[in-house]
């Protein structure tokens, strides 16, 4: 900001015109500085995220199962009961289709990560509906799911974030969506299976981000 260097004059002295102008010219430049600087501000404000983990997500649909927990119609687990935050995984029965479990969220949310894997995998096999607290929904389908029984590589259908290794080398992998209506506030996130020669699992831990809404002045 301008360096203010004040010119005084006593009462009735006339001040020439060059020390005027120049006053005005450093408020001037002040003024824009500051629009500048606030401008700066705001940009960041409006940009400003929070990022939010849920541990142990519970559903009250489908069937949550212990990742040690060998379920029927596969040969292995995860061969350990905690695999980074995990600690349970839901899936519906080998050949059925259907909802998966459906997690509470409540909350203003531009990205949501989710863990997965599925026996059989390698397919489009997943479908995620946000649920909002207006009622409505948006549903994403044909999501694609990776193998869980070896490590893959990404790709470019729906292309995990990380992975996370069982003892067994069995695979969790991290995935994100996009919220299609990040203005609305998601009650609840919905997973559906929709293959049947496939078996996706979601774990119970939920990632989210969100930008940071100011909040409004109040009035006076």
């Amino acid at each position: 900001m301008t360096k203010f260097n004040p010119i005084l004059r006593k009462p009735g002295e006339v001040i020439r015109s060059e020390d005027w102008n120049k006053m005005q010219e450093d408020i001037q430049a002040d003024i824009q500085e500051l629009e500048h600087m606030l401008a700066v501000l705001k940009d960041y404000v409006d940009n400003m995220e929070e990022s939010a983990t849920m541990l142990n997500v519970d559903s009250h649909i489908g069937k949550a199962y212990n990742l040690d927990e060998v379920i029927h119609g596969e040969n292995a687990s995860y061969d350990a009961p905690l695999v980074g935050l995990l600690t349970k995984q839901w899936l519906r029965a080998k050949g059925d289709v259907g909802e998966i479990c459906k997690f509470s969220i409540v909350a203003h949310l531009e990205l949501l990560d989710y863990w997965s894997g599925a026996e059989k995998g390698d397919q489009k096999a997943l479908e995620v509906t946000f649920n909002y607290i207006d009622g409505t929904s948006a549903v994403i389908s044909e999501l694609f799911v990776h193998d869980r029984r070896k490590l893959r590589p990404k790709g470019t259908q729906n292309p995990y974030l990380e992975y996370l290794l069982s003892p067994n080398e069995y695979v969790w992998y991290r995935y994100q969506l996009i919220n299609p209506n990040p203005e609305k506030e998601v009650l609840s996130v919905t997973f559906k299976n929709i293959i049947a020669d496939c078996t996706p699992r979601i774990g119970n831990v939920i990632h989210y981000r969100s930008k940071i809404i100011p909040r409004k002045a109040l009035p006076e």
